[in-house]
C-alpha cells in the first residue's frame, strides 16, 4: 500500500475516533437534560396536583367551621331570647318569638323571678308582658331553665321622621310643616330629646325658632304621641 494512503487512513481514524469521543458526553448530557425536563415536568404535575388538593382539603375544612360555627350561633342564640306575652295558665306561657309563637311548659323547676332577681308567682305575669326565656342544653336537648318578667316594654316604636320648617313652638312642643306637602304635624319634648345645630353639635331648644328648617326623629309613646329624639337645624341659627 502506498504509506501516503496509509498516513491519510490512520489519520481519518484518528479523527472518527476523537470525534466519538466528543460527541458521546454531548450525547449523554443531552439525553440527562431530557430526563431531567421530563423529571421536573412530572414533579411539578404532581406538585400542582398535591397543591389541588390541599386547596379542596382546605375549603372543605373552612366550609365546615363555617357550618359548624352557624349552628353554634343559632344554638347559643336559643338559649336565651326575648318574648311578648300572649296567654297564661298555671302550666304554660305562651308567647310570640320572632320565629313564631312558643309555648313554654312551665314545670316546677323552672325558676319565675322579676329583673331584679326576685322570685314572683305565675299570676304576676300578664298579657303584653315581656319576658326572657332562658334554656340550657341538657343531653341535646333544649330545657326551660328561667323566665324573667321585664318592666320594660320592648315593642318596637312607630317611628317618624321629617323634614319641614318650624311653623310654631313652644316650651313642650313643636309643630312642623313637612316639605313634602303633608299637614301639619305636631310633636312634643321630653328629657332625653337632642338638640342639634346644622353641624350635628349640641344645642339649646331657645335657639330654635320659626320657619327654621329642620330634620325631626320621632318616636310614638305609649299613648300614641310622638316625642322628639333628635331634631336637627339645617341651616345657621339666626344671630
Amino acid at each position: 500500500m502506498n504509506p501516503k494512503i496509509k498516513t491519510n487512513s490512520r489519520k481519518l481514524i484518528f479523527l472518527v475516533f476523537m470525534s466519538c469521543v466528543f460527541l458521546l458526553p454531548t450525547q449523554l448530557v443531552f439525553a440527562q437534560t431530557q430526563a431531567t425536563n421530563s423529571s421536573d415536568n412530572t414533579t411539578q404535575e404532581e406538585q400542582e396536583k398535591e397543591n389541588s388538593t390541599i386547596d379542596n382539603i382546605k375549603k372543605v375544612i373552612q366550609e365546615k367551621k363555617t357550618e359548624l360555627g352557624s349552628i353554634s350561633a343559632e344554638l347559643h342564640s336559643e338559649k336565651a331570647y326575648l318574648a311578648k306575652v300572649l296567654r297564661v295558665s298555671e302550666e304554660t306561657l305562651t308567647v310570640s318569638h320572632y320565629s313564631g309563637n312558643k309555648i313554654i311548659p312551665l314545670e316546677k323547676e323552672v325558676l319565675i323571678q322579676n329583673e331584679d332577681g326576685k322570685d314572683i308567682k305565675i299570676s304576676e305575669i300578664a298579657v303584653d308582658d315581656w319576658v326572657g326565656v332562658y334554656s340550657e342544653v341538657l343531653e341535646e336537648n333544649l330545657k326551660i331553665k328561667k323566665v324573667i318578667l321585664y318592666k320594660q316594654d320592648f315593642s318596637p316604636k312607630d317611628k317618624i321622621i321629617t323634614l319641614g320648617s318650624i311653623s310654631s313652638i313652644g316650651k313642650n312642643d313643636l309643630k312642623i310643616t313637612p316639605r313634602s306637602g303633608e299637614k301639619e304635624l305636631t310633636f312634643s319634648f321630653d328629657k332625653t330629646t337632642a338638640f342639634q345645630d346644622y353641624q350635628g353639635e349640641t344645642a339649646k331648644l331657645a335657639e330654635f325658632y320659626e320657619d327654621l328648617q329642620c330634620l325631626v326623629v320621632a318616636f310614638a309613646d305609649k299613648n300614641g304621641n310622638y316625642v322628639i329624639s333628635t331634631i336637627r337645624a339645617l341651616s345657621n341659627f339666626e344671630k
